[in-house]
């Protein structure tokens, strides 16, 4: 048993190493559609108007992935349908560029929804192993894999740099980024388990095997009024395995105490957390697009260091990602949001109103290190129940992703009559939430 247990943590350890990996891989992939841009639209001759259409493609096609994507999860599991999803991607986004470079922009537009759609799904099945990962784990791990894929995005803007200055076709770059990727995340799979139910409960039991402090807790049976009787409880929820044939036991989970087939939409618990990562996405999404142009405007910054400031900011969301574990382990889930939505409410406070290039540097900085956890701690949460977290987890992503493509658009309309800057102020209602939600997150393991 000792070595059966030793083998099964080797196991977990290979696949927490692992997902961080994934998640740059598919940030590579994602991030070198936007490092060309600009090429696409140079080539095209585009018009700000025609590149938001592309844009807006690509976000349906994601949110409708998203919607589906907790039943294709939770049916096949994450490692297939990582494996499916890396195929549909490697050949949607290099097929939408040469479509759309060569002037077919309807068919191209197709195309490019596909790949949006196999986009969200992978990017959920990814979560979901990552959670999985953590639980078998018995520690933190996500901001660390969220932080993979903020370095797989930032190194896809890089190579996107050198591809346009050594004028490489973009069909071509994105050709050879994906089918590289592609290939790396096939050598990588064999570390995610098969049936990852299965492996998380194991290494689950195997962890309180292991622990000498943990001993059989007493049960009563009040109905019946007898003694204590003793049992030994693992700290994990039972878990419904999930088959493929979707039938009752192999595959569709069913609401606790109740015989509906279960929905995260109906779960209180899952839907505050998912106002939590709505909440994190509007400020993370809204930094992204309009932080830059909102202190060349507002602070009278250049263009130059305008851009500068994004890189800071993300700068610091990647760095506290990558410290998070420990952040998380020491403090608890529930601390870390709340000074984290305490520090993004200063961080936009102090950009709107501290005077300088200085003043910019300390508010965006506050920004992005209060932005960081947010997202990474609810994906862990609603990951708690291991029979539904490919659901919770889509049903989580679904309304942080929506934030973030359709809350900044409403902060540019806004912007266009009271200024971005003052459109700032619109966020700080979402770090009020974050004080008095965070408690949702508390661990159910």
């Amino acid at each position: 048993m000792a070595e059966r247990a030793a083998f099964e943590r080797g196991e977990v350890v290979r696949w927490v190493r692992t997902v961080p990996v994934v998640f740059l891989l598919v940030g590579m992939g994602f991030g070198t559609w936007l490092s060309r841009l600009p090429a696409v639209r140079d080539q095209l001759g585009a018009s700000a108007t025609e590149m938001s259409v592309y844009g807006l493609c690509l976000a349906v096609g994601s949110l409708a992935g998203l919607m589906l994507s907790g039943r294709i999860v939770h049916r096949f599991g994450p490692r297939r349908t990582i494996f499916v999803g890396t195929i549909a991607m490697t050949i949607t986004l290099p097929s939408a560029a040469a479509i759309i470079v060569s002037g077919a922009i309807p068919p191209g537009l197709v195309v490019l929804f596909a790949y949006g759609f196999a986009f969200s799904i992978c990017d959920v099945a990814m979560n979901v192993s990552g959670a999985n990962a953590e639980a078998a784990f018995g520690r933190p791990r996500m901001p660390l894999m969220h932080a993979g894929y903020s370095l797989g995005a930032v190194a896809a803007t890089g190579l996107g740099g050198l591809a346009e200055a050594l004028r490489v076709p973009v069909p071509v770059h994105f050709a050879a980024v994906m089918l590289v990727s592609a290939v790396a995340l096939f050598a990588l799979l064999r570390n995610l388990p098969r049936d990852e139910y299965a492996a998380r409960s194991a290494a689950e039991r195997a962890s309180v095997e292991r622990d000498p402090a943990t001993g059989p807790i007493p049960v009563i049976d009040s109905a019946a009024g007898q003694q204590p009787a003793f049992t030994t409880v693992t700290g994990s929820i039972p878990v419904q395995r999930p088959g493929l044939d979707g039938a009752p036991g192999d595959g569709t989970a069913q609401a606790p105490g109740s015989a509906r087939p279960y929905s995260p939409w109906r779960d209180p618990r899952i839907f505050f957390i998912g106002l939590l990562t709505l909440s994190f996405g509007l400020f993370e999404g809204t930094a992204s697009d309009w932080l830059p142009l909102a202190l060349v405007d507002g602070r009278g910054l250049s263009n130059q260091l305008g851009s500068v400031m994004l890189s800071v900011f993300f700068a610091a969301v990647m760095a506290v990602r990558i410290a998070g574990s420990w952040l998380i382990l020491r403090f608890g889930r529930v601390p870390v949001l709340r000074a984290s939505a305490v520090l993004a409410a200063a961080g936009v406070v102090m950009t709107i109103l501290l005077p300088g290039t200085a003043g910019a540097v300390v508010g965006v900085l506050a920004w992005g290190v209060g932005t960081s956890l947010g997202w990474p701690i609810a994906i862990s949460a609603a990951a708690d129940r291991a029979d539904t977290a490919a659901r919770d987890v889509a049903a989580v992503s679904a309304l942080g992703y929506g934030s973030m493509l359709v809350g900044p658009m409403a902060f540019g309309f806004l912007g266009e009559h009271i200024g971005l800057l003052s459109a700032f102020w619109a966020l700080l209602p979402f770090a009020v939430y974050v004080l008095f939600a965070a408690s949702a997150t508390r661990s159910r393991r």
